[in-house]
Parts: C-alpha cells; structure tokens; sequence
C-alpha cells in the first residue's frame, strides 16, 4: 500500500512538472498576443474605434491564417517522418493540399483586407502586412538578445 502511495505521489508531481512548461508557453503566447496588439496599434495609429473594430476581425484572420499554417506544418512533417514509405500518389495529394492551403491563405488575406477596408482607412490597411512583419523581426531580435544575455551570465 506505502508503494502505490509513493508511486501515485511521484505520477502526481511528475505530470505536474510537465504541465508547467505548457501553462509557460501559454503564458508566454499571450503576452505575445498582447505585445502585438499594442504595438501594431501604436504603428498604425489607431484610434480607440478603430482598434475596437479592427482587433476582433484581424484576431479571426490570424486564426484562419494559423490553422492554414498548421496543417502545412503537419504535412511537412509528415513526408519528413514518412518519406520513404510514402506512395506517389499520396505525395501527389499531399502536394496538392500543400498548394490548397497557399491559395486558402492568399484568399484569407483578400478576403479580410476586403473586411479591414470596412472599418479602416487604406492608409491604414495597407500597414497591416508590413507592421506585422516589423513585430515579428523585433520580437526575433529580443529574443535572440535575450539569449545572447542568457549565455553570458
């Protein structure tokens, strides 16, 4: 009896420890998400109507846009992983859902530029795209200072 008690208390604590990081990357997701509102906010001057508006239309962009992504991810691991027992014609049509989700993406971004134009002036809109990439290079260059700062300690 002590022995299941030791072992569902060592079950117990060793999940805990693995769902730490997880709660830790979600964490650290939404800061992320956060960050980017204000900064691509204060990019693109926009005004408390405009960021009411934009936000929720441009969060459900970033999903779809996401999911796309995933699934392409999900495919290039999987001819990676299965390379050699994959048949050519399961390489042709996963090739062409490869394709597929390019093109969903690119009508994803027509499709909500068309939105944004509804509650933001094309000055405006036309910064999305760039702005987004500013965040992202900036958000690239913290982390790898942050690194860079973490081995010299």
């Amino acid at each position: 009896m002590k022995k299941l008690f030791v072992f569902i208390l060592l079950t117990v604590f060793s999940l805990g420890s693995f769902a730490q990081p997880q709660k830790d990357k979600q964490k650290d997701w939404e800061q992320y998400k956060a960050k980017r509102v204000s900064f691509m906010t204060e990019k693109m001057q926009l005004t408390p109507d405009e960021a009411q508006k934009f936000w929720p239309l441009y969060n459900e962009f970033d999903k779809a846009r996401w999911d796309c992504h995933e699934r392409r991810r999900d495919l290039e691991r999987e001819v990676k992983d299965k390379y050699d027992s994959i048949s050519d014609a399961d390489f042709k049509k996963m090739n062409q859902e490869i394709v597929n989700l390019y093109l969903k993406e690119a009508q994803l971004v027509k499709t909500y530029n068309d939105q944004f134009l509804k509650v933001l002036p094309v000055k405006k809109v036309i910064l999305v795209g760039p702005t987004e990439n500013e965040f992202r290079f900036k958000m690239i260059r913290e982390f790898r200072q942050k690194e860079r700062d973490d081995d010299n300690k």
